[in-house]
């Protein structure tokens, strides 16, 4: 980087960091979620009677431990400072946000230099949603960052290979993974199209030791869960609640009818889900194939996550939706942006199995900030170099 670029980066980065802070320090404390209660008892539940479990008495695996664990070491870090638990917690949500938005800089600047570094940067500082998630304690700040960590060793390991790059990409992918599970099949996805399109097994190398770090990474989960469990627990035990309340098409938050999700045990919710998806697919195809295509989509992509004001949602739908999924489908032929590219693409089809709610799709907005990044730039050049030649 010159020193020019160096000083651009660091305003951007300074100014992202001034106006974070001053948001969870002046904004109205937000009543916790359902999700934040359960974190919030189950560090306290930890540290009070000794056991991992989600809104539980006991142990489970409910959820993966990666933000669990997380909170834990904040609260640790509040104990030491005297400070107090969600204040910390958002303080350093913030810090971690912003070493987000200089993944983003670092991903845009390998494709598009400068430029399209310096736009996708701005927009993922500006994006509103970013500022109202540091405020709740919820699993998106932390599990970004290792996301966007994870994406830019992709596209670091493809350009230079090496088994210690791709085992590098496969630890990242392990840590997200203990946060959010959603995206693990995607670790063999850049190696399938790597060996589809060079038919070339030298990948196997970084492909063994992106599963080996993975594995690694992961292996104190499942001794855990198997030690406690007495049976082998890939991620988590909730799946079946997610799939189960995107089995109501049109209505996954109850609005229109009675619950499809009460009275119904844990233990049976993901095989309940299945026998609706049949019936509903054997009765009644359209709707069911609207839903789980264009429906789900529109529920997850076209409004932002929180309630924003009309230039947010506008900002959102436009800039982050409409051009940048136009971005997500031109670099997809982009030797350093096809991974983020493929993830967007991974990631929604993946999410179209679930309740589709904004929330799931938040995490991808940093990436579609580089994907519209790339085509606005595209056509902001060839304004100017239409006017320069008509000169």
């Amino acid at each position: 980087m010159t020193k020019n670029e160096k000083i651009i980066l660091t305003l951007i980065l300074l100014l992202t960091l001034a106006a974070r802070l001053y948001y969870i320090y002046t904004s109205p404390l937000l009543k916790f979620t359902h999700d934040e209660i359960g974190y919030y008892e189950m560090v306290l539940r930890f540290f009070e009677k000794g056991y991992f479990g989600y809104y539980s008495l006991g142990s489970n695996a409910y959820i993966t431990p990666g933000y669990p664990v997380f909170l834990m070491g904040v609260y640790l870090l509040a104990d030491l400072l005297n400070s107090g638990l969600l204040i910390t917690v958002r303080t350093i949500q913030v810090i971690i946000s912003v070493g987000s938005v200089f993944l983003v800089y670092l991903i845009g600047r390998k494709s598009g230099g400068r430029p399209v570094a310096t736009l996708a940067a701005v927009l993922a500082a500006i994006y509103p949603s970013s500022f109202m998630a540091n405020n709740r304690i919820l699993t998106e700040v932390l599990y970004i960052f290792l996301l966007l960590g994870y994406i830019y060793s992709v596209i670091i390991a493809f350009e230079k290979q090496g088994w210690a790059r791709h085992a590098l990409s496969g630890a990242l992918m392990g840590l997200a993974v203990l946060v959010r599970p959603a995206v693990a099949p995607f670790l063999a996805v850049p190696f399938l199209v790597q060996f589809i399109a060079r038919r070339d097994l030298k990948i196997l190398p970084g492909l063994l030791a992106a599963i080996l770090a993975f594995s690694v990474v992961m292996s104190p989960w499942w001794i855990r869960n198997y030690l406690a469990f007495d049976k082998f627990i890939v991620f988590a035990t909730q799946t079946g609640d997610p799939v189960l309340r995107g089995t109501d098409p049109y209505d996954v938050y109850d609005r229109f009818g009675p619950s499809i999700i009460k009275n119904v045990p844990r233990s049976q919710r993901a095989n309940l889900a299945v026998e609706r998806i049949k019936e509903g697919f054997k009765n009644d195809p359209v709707l069911w194939t609207k839903w789980f295509t264009v429906g789900k989509f529109s529920y997850m992509w076209f409004k932002p996550w929180g309630m924003l004001t009309g230039w947010s949602k506008a900002l959102h739908f436009w800039v982050f939706v409409v051009i940048g999924w136009t971005g997500v489908f031109v670099n997809l032929f982009d030797r350093y942006l096809r991974w983020p590219a493929l993830m967007v693409i991974a990631v929604t089809l993946l999410q179209l199995l679930f309740i589709p709610i904004e929330r799931y799709i938040y995490p991808l907005t940093p990436v579609m900030a580089v994907m519209a990044a790339v085509i606005i730039v595209k056509i902001g050049q060839k304004i100017l170099d239409t006017v320069y030649l008509n000169r």
